[in-house]
C-alpha cells in the first residue's frame, strides 16, 4: 500500500490511500454534508462524537472544524487504514482512534478488505454487488453532467476506472460492543453517533445496551437496505425513544443505499 499526501480543496493536507476515494469522501462529507441533518438541533458545546467506520478520518476532520473542542472517538478495524486514520487525526485535540470494529459481540472475525476501494470493505462485502452500486452511482453522476461529450467520456470509462478496484483479501480484526467501548472510555454521553460500516450497521446498534442508548442524542447511519436492515435500524431507534428520518442522496438513486437520521 502506497500512502500519499493529498491536498484537499479546503487547503488541508491529509494522508491518502486512494486518491479517488479521498476525493469522493471529501465531496460526501464536506460539500454534500451527507452526515448532517439540516433540520436537527445543533450539537451542544464541545460535543462527544463517535465515528464508527472512520476510514482515513475525513469525518473526524470535518467534525473538529464544525464543532471546535469536540471529543471525537474514531473506530476503524483494518490495520492499514487505521494507520492512515491515526496520522490524519494526530493534530486534532480531543480526537482518539481505536483499531477495532464495532458489533453485537466481542470476537475476532475476518473482514473482506478492498485495498483499492477501502470504503466498501466489510464483513459481508461482495464484489459484484459493490461494483453494481458504484456503477449506478457513476451513471447518476454522469447523467447530471450537461456537456454530452464529457458525459459520454465518464460513462465510457467506467470499466477502466473500476478495473481491479474490487480485488480483495481478508484480514482478521477485533470486534467490540459499543457498550464495552463506552465503559472503557468512561464517557457520559454521545452527542452524535455516526455509523458507516458497510452492512453491519444493525449489529452495531444491537451491541448497545439501554444505558448507552439513552446517552445518544443523535445518530446518522449510512445503511444499505439489502434485507430489511433499514427498517430494523429504524425500529431499534424508535424502541429507544428516537424519531427518525430517511434520506437518499440523488447520486445513489436506483441503489439500496440510504441515510438514516435519528434524534432524541
Amino acid at each position: 500500500m502506497l500512502v500519499q499526501q493529498r491536498r484537499l480543496p479546503n487547503g488541508r493536507n491529509v494522508f491518502s490511500i486512494n486518491r479517488n476515494e479521498t476525493d469522493y469522501l471529501y465531496k460526501e462529507i464536506f460539500e454534500d454534508q451527507a452526515y448532517i441533518n439540516p433540520g436537527a438541533a445543533e450539537l451542544s458545546e464541545r460535543p462527544v462524537i463517535f465515528d464508527i467506520g472512520a476510514n482515513i478520518g475525513l469525518f473526524a476532520i470535518f467534525a473538529a472544524e464544525r464543532w471546535p473542542g469536540s471529543h471525537i472517538v474514531c473506530f476503524e478495524p483494518v490495520p492499514e487504514v487505521f494507520d492512515v486514520l491515526r496520522r490524519n487525526i494526530a493534530d486534532i485535540p480531543g480526537a482518539a482512534a481505536r483499531n477495532v470494529a464495532v458489533g453485537a459481540s466481542r470476537e475476532t472475525r475476518e473482514i473482506v478488505y478492498y485495498p483499492r476501494y477501502t470504503i466498501l470493505s466489510g464483513f459481508d462485502a461482495e464484489a459484484g454487488a459493490d461494483r453494481a452500486t458504484v456503477e449506478q452511482y457513476l451513471r447518476n453522476v454522469a447523467n447530471g453532467i450537461d456537456d454530452e461529450e464529457t458525459r459520454d467520456v465518464v460513462l465510457g470509462s467506467m470499466d477502466e476506472m473500476l478495473a481491479d478496484r474490487f480485488e480483495q483479501t481478508t484480514v482478521a480484526v477485533q470486534l467490540e460492543r459499543l457498550t464495552d467501548a463506552v465503559a472503557d472510555l468512561g464517557v457520559a454521553r454521545i452527542d452524535l453517533l455516526k455509523v458507516d460500516v458497510e452492512g453491519s450497521e444493525v449489529q452495531v446498534l444491537q451491541g448497545m445496551d439501554d444505558a448507552v442508548w439513552q446517552m445518544v442524542g443523535s445518530a446518522v447511519i449510512e445503511i444499505a437496505d439489502n434485507a430489511g436492515e433499514l427498517d430494523m435500524a429504524a425500529a431499534l431507534c424508535h424502541d429507544h425513544g428516537m424519531r427518525t428520518e430517511i434520506r437518499q442522496l440523488p447520486e445513489f438513486g436506483g441503489t439500496n443505499l440510504h441515510v438514516l437520521f435519528a434524534e432524541r
